[in-house]
């Protein structure tokens, strides 16, 4: 920074003692960040408040990576007031519900959403948002499960960390658990299996249960989704409750100015922006009061969290500086945040991200999570590989004709006795699925082997092939991804992954540029 910018920094941030707050009602970390005498003579005090200005900015950008998946989940909990007859189809593709609710869907998520970025096409989705300090909800398990189907219960907290992962692959047992946000005082109630404790009031409930492409197994995926779900603890009544997800999912709604046509005519007309940067500061401060109390591991990124928000509101000036960190920190994520980048090697240019769901510290990845792939499972309930580039490390376009060749009994290895399947699924650029996709498929795998979709060459491998156009071949075609124009994307999810896939000695095929 040359002298005349670094005079300008000291001009424009001094100024604290005409600020918007008097200095009593700045906390005292908010206020030490303003060096004491930085208005010392012949600029002396210059490098101070540059210096201080440095590790603002530095930490409002961790700060924003820290805060990301909380302000993005907070920002979701809108369905409330767009649902708050009671559960349905958001935009009639989405499942949405008042507070400490679940709604369902009757068939796949659609692949004209826009809300949820990478949404599997493997199973039938519940979905609801609960708010553990105005009441805890009562979560529902399947008392007639068929062995083998899979389901499950993702519990998340606000930041998106896996808190709970109820279902087939845990042997959880059918019945009621309570939820019960970190301040809850008491003892399990009678009729109930277990209390479940969240370490922040909000939380995500997302029901999911499996449906391979035919009949039978979309109504056996049906019956089980209807023995699932949230509702809040006043709305309790002896025995298990059950829903018809069919009958739910058929209560459309739709924001002001929105229709089904337009959504039919132009996909994104309804997406959101989860996070803006412009709004960030006032958006975490505002899940920060719904969450006064957060996790062991984000408990010291609350308080730093905290101290900027104060500090910002202390001048005119602070204020400007954490506004422009959180545009440029925005950025920075999102760069970050792709196929072709997030993750670490999992083995012929496939990666992964190791430890997905349970974060931790690893706020990094957690916020590149939140970009590509929000409300990832457990790890060891479900394993996902991602990848943007052929063999040659070259973007993944449309334009070219792909090949991943599995060999024979080189199928991923999942636990079939307790629900385990695979699913290899393609997204455009922005990671959404494509919504007119010229065979109706956008992912292929046990949902396809399972309906006897696709054809095995005679050695006994499987071949699929990812292209824009057609193949002339009837075997390519069986087999065939669609893909978008342009640049694409690809993830592997391997649900109830045996040790192989854990420990990473399984490797998946390339992708093979033709």
């Amino acid at each position: 920074m040359n002298e005349k910018s670094a005079l300008f920094a000291f001009a424009v941030l001094v100024p604290l003692a005409a600020s918007a707050q008097t200095l009593d009602q700045i906390p005292y970390a908010a206020r030490a960040l303003s060096p004491a005498h930085a208005d010392l003579p012949r600029s002396a005090g210059v490098p101070a408040q540059l210096a201080n200005e440095e590790y603002v900015e530095a930490l409002a950008r961790i700060v924003y990576h820290w805060a990301y998946p909380a302000v993005d989940t907070f920002g979701r909990t809108n369905m409330w007031q767009m649902m708050k007859d009671g559960p349905g189809a958001m935009l009639g593709l989405l499942p949405g519900a008042p507070m400490n609710t679940t709604s369902c869907l009757s068939d796949y998520m659609s692949p004209s959403q826009r809300w949820v970025v990478t949404p599997n096409n493997d199973t039938f989705y519940g979905a609801g948002f609960a708010n553990l300090g105005v009441e805890p909800a009562v979560i529902q398990t399947p008392t007639d499960a068929p062995q083998g189907h899979y389901w499950t219960v993702q519990i998340v907290d606000v930041f998106t960390n896996v808190v709970h992962q109820l279902g087939s692959a845990s042997k959880t047992p059918g019945g009621k658990f309570l939820l019960v946000g970190p301040d809850w005082k008491g003892q399990k109630p009678d009729g109930y299996i277990d209390i479940l404790r969240m370490p922040t009031n909000i939380a995500g409930v997302f029901p999911r249960s499996f449906a391979a492409r035919t009949p039978e197994a979309k109504a056996r995926a049906l019956a089980v989704l209807d023995q699932i779900g949230m509702y809040p603890l006043s709305k309790n009544a002896p025995g298990q409750q059950t829903k018809d997800c069919k009958a739910v999912a058929a209560n459309s709604v739709y924001p002001p100015g929105v229709t089904a046509q337009i959504i039919k005519e132009d996909p994104d007309a309804s997406r959101p922006q989860w996070v803006n940067p412009k709004t960030f500061w006032d958006d975490a401060e505002k899940m920060l009061a719904a969450n006064p109390t957060v996790g062991h591991d984000d408990m010291a990124m609350a308080s730093q969290a905290r101290t900027l928000i104060a500090l910002r509101k202390s001048s005119p000036e602070y204020k400007t500086l954490l506004d422009r960190g959180a545009l440029a920190a925005d950025a920075a994520l999102h760069a970050s945040s792709t196929y072709v980048q997030v993750g670490v090697d999992a083995g012929n240019g496939w990666q992964r991200q190791e430890g997905a769901g349970l974060w931790g510290t690893d706020w990094f990845s957690r916020a590149q999570a939140t970009v590509i792939y929000i409300y990832v499972n457990d790890s060891r309930e479900a394993t996902y590989f991602v990848r943007g580039t052929d063999a040659k490390g070259a973007l993944l376009d449309g334009r070219h004709t792909y090949t991943m060749t599995f060999l024979k009994d080189a199928l991923p290895p999942m636990d079939r006795t307790r629900g385990g399947f695979w699913s290899l699924t393609m997204y455009d650029k922005d990671y959404f699925m494509l919504p007119n996709s010229p065979n109706g498929r956008t992912n292929i795998g046990t949902v396809s082997l399972d309906a006897n979709e696709l054809k095995f060459g005679d050695d006994g491998s499987l071949t699929i092939t990812l292209a824009r156009e057609q193949p002339a071949d009837a075997t390519a075609r069986a087999n065939w991804l669609p893909a978008p124009d342009g640049q694409f994307a690809l993830i592997v999810r391997a649900y109830v992954p045996t040790e192989a896939v854990l420990r990473g000695s399984y490797k998946l095929p390339n992708v093979e540029k033709r």
